[in-house]
């Protein structure tokens, strides 16, 4: 029994001087029995192109549908009655300003013209003699006055009979084209009776209906562009703003006025009417950068001084043939243009900065 114990004593001190002599060993190397483990490596950067862009003045524009008008209409109309003697002008015939357009028979007329010369001439001879014998003592100053009265009678008579061969004659009164002709010859006209209508299409005007938002942002002689519907565009400027607005619409009526000197553009075509309202600070840039939020927000990545990834809201100003403007951003921004869709907000990027010059289009 007593030797049982005595074996048992034995392993048991054998099987602890044989851990403690492992545990000494491991900490022979200067250790202190702490195994040593390599550092992991940081992970690399996300890498993303930039360009720092910068705003630039930008003019917004009003757009509105309009229509073409004269510039003058006028209606010819008789001024004496009679039978219509001539015509000289066809329908869309230009005219000149002066140019005779019909004529109306003279009949009698020319006769009392012809009487009127006469009288005038008689009168004159009266007057003439009455003032003579007045100088002389032997006619009374009241005998000179009625000869002098009656010779200006005579010659009012005389312009009078010289007006109405005048009126016989239907001129242009401007430089024009014959839009409508109302007679022909041998038709009877009465005073105010239509002869033709006269059009004077050089300047020609363009009229569109403003909302009153934005009718204190236009003012006469604002340059403003016209496009036509057949693709034709003109400048011209801004001539009149009326000053009470349409009772249903409550819109103001604005007008540009261009030149067309060969009569191109005729009345009553559809045209879109351009007028420039203020000018913002814009960033003109392609539409390729242009990313969206998680709540559907449209904005740009950028990154910040610490190069960190930032989404900045933007709003899309206009359109151009080559790329957008937009507003909303900081006067200098530096855009992410590469890279951008495998980036988040708030996370650092390494930046490798590019401009214009080296092929990168985020910029038009």
């Amino acid at each position: 029994m007593r030797r049982s114990w005595m074996i048992a004593g034995t392993i048991a001190v054998a099987a602890t001087a044989w851990i403690l002599s492992g545990q000494l060993s491991n900490g022979s190397d200067g250790t202190d029995g702490v195994v040593e483990t390599a550092a992991e490596a940081p992970a690399p950067l996300p890498s993303v192109r930039v360009m720092e862009v910068t705003a630039e003045p930008l003019v917004s524009d009003l757009t509105v549908q309009g229509r073409t008008i004269a510039d003058r209409t006028v209606v010819l109309q008789a001024e004496l009655s009679g039978l219509i003697a001539e015509i000289l002008v066809e329908r869309g015939e230009r005219v000149e300003a002066g140019q005779v357009v019909a004529r109306i028979a003279t009949n009698d007329r020319q006769a009392r013209v012809d009487f009127a010369n006469a009288l005038v001439r008689q009168r004159e001879i009266e007057f003439n003699a009455a003032s003579q014998l007045n100088q002389r003592g032997f006619a009374a100053d009241t005998a000179m006055a009625e000869a002098e009265a009656l010779l200006n009678q005579a010659r009012a008579e005389l312009s009078l009979a010289e007006i109405h061969v005048e009126h016989l004659t239907i001129r242009a009164p401007f430089d024009g084209v014959v839009d409508e002709r109302s007679v022909e010859i041998g038709d009877f006209v009465d005073i105010g009776d239509t002869v033709a209508t006269l059009v004077d299409l050089d300047p020609i005007r363009v009229a569109g209906q403003i909302s009153e938002r934005y009718v204190g942002d236009v003012t006469l002689g604002t340059e403003g562009i016209v496009q036509l519907l057949g693709g034709e565009a003109y400048e011209g400027g801004v001539t009149y703003v009326s000053s009470t607005a349409e009772s249903a619409t409550r819109t103001f009526t604005v007008e540009v006025e261009i030149d067309n000197p060969d009569y191109a553009i005729i009345e009553g075509l559809t045209a879109e009417l351009s007028l420039p309202l203020s000018e913002v600070m814009a960033h003109h840039m392609t539409p390729a950068v242009l990313t969206l939020a998680d709540d559907g927000v449209l904005g740009i990545k950028a990154i910040d001084d610490d190069n960190r990834v930032q989404f900045l809201p933007v709003e899309v100003l206009s359109h151009s043939a080559d790329g957008v403007w937009i507003g909303g951003l900081p006067e200098r921004v530096r855009l992410i243009t590469v890279g951008q869709e495998f980036v988040v907000p708030g996370q650092e990027v390494e930046p490798v900065t590019t401009t214009a010059d080296s092929g990168e289009r985020p910029v038009s």
